[in-house]
């Protein structure tokens, strides 16, 4: 029994011992953490016990407007209101995701949209747009209960609009909201970016440079007073070269058709119209663009998200008959200088090459080929030529390049020659053949085969033609000098000879665009162009209808020129797919085009009296 309390009295004194040993122990390593996070770690907590406090919160800039030559409005700002959250503040993102659904009356398609948008921001720490474009009325009950949504914030701000969008909308382009290449090089993720046409190539310009709210704010991200504001810096305004008045009127001429229209400054390549139909409403993009309506346009037959005036090249038909004829005269070819007889066709080998006057033009010269589009002349004077004079010519008149217009994408365009290499570019086939047959140089000297230009170029090779030879390079901006790319070799003399023919194709009662500009306000000078297009067979589609089927065998029409004739302005050039021919269709749409013009020229001299 006397051992029992010695025992109770040992188990007593080791645990004393123990705690006497544990105590030092714990106070040491307590002492050595307080020393830690108060010398060694002391920078690092204090930076982020500034970030809870402070809240740096950026100011997106207002884009800079766009307007056309008058001073007219092409892409305006208009007030509205916009709803963004930050997830890493946020607890519960799903309840709060629900809430906003409710308050902002989402469909659970944009909800379902916006949830996917959130989950995968790379960024958690910067806001992600959830809405814009909202009115006041939409936005009030949210911003009076932001209070208990943390991490949520409504901001004023703007929104695009584009007064005629669908008439410029492949000039002007669109907008969209950032993507994460977008975010990786800098921009925020609520910013919108342009993708397309004037938008896109001057971004730098119009997008300004944001600026930034700091913000204290408590535990739970709500706001408690602003520190300070560094303004956002507004992007610049830029005025095009366009004159709207002018676009609409070619708009309007065209009508329903589908194809293109370009009209240049003949002394500096400034842009005044530059139409592409069909065209699409760019204002679906800044208010939300549905899968649906995307998924239309793309599939849509006509395609009318392609700028078809610098995106899409199509045989030049006779317009290239002015580039033969030039390198017929330069060459010093004798035919270029004489004439020849044309019975409808030209005889090679076993086939006949018709001219497209099945009866025949007579003797013909090179004036008389170009006012009547004689094709017999000009299959001889290009089998004379040679394919290589040919290509040469057509390279030094612009074609076959880019004309470095501020809109990519922009189509070369083709230029055929007899090189092998060449050969299979063109062919585009794994084909051995290499020779060069003399049928395809004469077709090519009529602007048909392998040869292809887009209405852009056509129009600069007119600006060129009516300017002594300068090739310009396009210019989108108002008010920019001349950018000369290089000079066309061409003797004055022969050029003159060209342009009278242009000038008679309008004047001359034999003229192939007589009827539709004879008596246009100002006196024109052009080349009517129809370009034959491959026949396509119902089978390979069966949901082409007759009528379809029919309108896709016509022929493409062209025009191209300028006006006046004495001292030019303008350049033109009008495409009309599947229009028929050039004379009646393309032609009427140049004619509309110069009375846009002399009518606001008469107005401007009223007005300045």
């Amino acid at each position: 029994m006397r051992n029992k309390p010695l025992e109770v009295r040992h188990r007593f004194d080791v645990r004393m011992l123990f705690f006497y040993a544990a105590i030092p122990l714990l106070l040491g390593l307590l002492l050595f953490q307080i020393m830690r996070l108060q010398w060694f770690e002391h920078d690092k907590y204090m930076l982020q016990s500034d970030q809870n406090r402070l809240n740096l919160v950026p100011i997106l800039p207002v884009r800079g407007e766009i307007t056309d030559v008058h001073g007219k409005k092409l892409a305006i700002n208009r007030i509205a209101y916009r709803v963004s959250l930050v997830p890493e503040r946020i607890d519960k993102l799903d309840d709060t995701l629900n809430k906003l659904a409710g308050m902002l009356a989402w469909t659970p398609a944009k909800r379902a949209l916006i949830h996917k948008r959130v989950k995968r921001t790379r960024r958690p720490d910067r806001p992600v747009l959830l809405d814009d474009k909202l009115q006041w009325a939409q936005v009030s009950p949210l911003a009076a209960r932001l209070h208990h949504l943390p991490g949520v914030d409504v901001t004023a701000g703007s929104y695009r609009l584009y007064p005629y969008a669908n008439l410029t909308s492949h000039l002007i382009g669109y907008l969209s909201l950032a993507r994460e290449s977008d975010i990786d090089a800098g921009f925020l993720p609520t910013e919108f970016i342009g993708r397309t046409g004037v938008e896109k190539s001057f971004e730098t310009v119009l997008h300004g440079h944001p600026g930034h709210q700091r913000e204290e704010v408590d535990a739970r991200g709500r706001r408690v007073a602003v520190v300070n504001r560094t303004p956002p810096v507004m992007g610049e305004q830029i005025q095009l070269a366009l004159d709207v008045d002018v676009q609409q009127a070619a708009s309007d001429a065209l009508g329903d058709r589908t194809g293109a229209v370009v009209v240049l400054d003949v002394n500096t390549g400034g842009v005044i119209a530059m139409l592409s139909k069909p065209g699409y409403d760019t204002n679906r993009f800044i208010t939300g663009l549905e899968s649906q309506q995307w998924q239309s346009w793309l599939n849509n037959p006509e395609k009318p998200l392609l700028n078809r005036a610098t995106q899409a090249a199509y045989p030049p038909a006779s317009t290239f008959k002015l580039v033969t004829g030039l390198a017929g005269l330069k060459r010093g070819i004798r035919l270029a200088r004489g004439s020849t007889t044309c019975p409808g066709y030209l005889k090679l080998a076993d086939r006949k090459l018709h001219c497209w006057k099945h009866w025949g033009h007579g003797k013909v010269s090179l004036h008389k080929a170009l006012v009547q589009s004689c094709d017999v002349y000009f299959y001889k004077l290009g089998d004379q030529l040679g394919m290589a004079a040919i290509s040469d010519a057509a390279s030094d008149w612009g074609l076959g390049e880019k004309t470095h217009i501020a809109l990519p994408p922009e189509a070369r365009g083709i230029i055929p020659t007899h090189s092998p290499y060449m050969m299979a570019a063109i062919k585009n086939s794994h084909s051995k053949r290499k020779k060069w047959f003399r049928g395809e140089t004469m077709i090519t000297a009529i602007g048909q085969g392998s040869l292809t230009a887009t209405p852009l170029q056509i129009a600069r090779l007119a600006a060129a033609i009516a300017n002594g030879g300068k090739i310009l390079k396009p210019q989108l901006l108002a008010n920019r000098a001349a950018d000369v790319l290089h000079q066309a070799d061409v003797k004055p003399g022969d050029l003159l000879k060209i342009q009278q023919a242009m000038r008679d194709v309008v004047r001359n009662p034999h003229g192939t665009a007589h009827r539709a500009l004879f008596h246009a306000a100002w006196t024109a000078a052009g080349k009517t162009g129809t370009a034959q297009v491959v026949k396509i067979y119902r089978g390979n589609d069966k949901n082409i209808s007759k009528e379809e089927l029919l309108r896709r065998h016509k022929d493409h029409a062209w025009f191209m020129g300028y006006a006046p004739f004495k001292h030019p302005q303008i350049a033109i050039a009008v495409f009309v797919e599947h229009g028929g021919h050039g004379g009646s269709a393309a032609a009427p749409v140049a004619a509309a085009i110069i009375e846009a013009m002399a009518k606001k020229q008469v107005t401007a001299m009223v007005q300045s009296q």
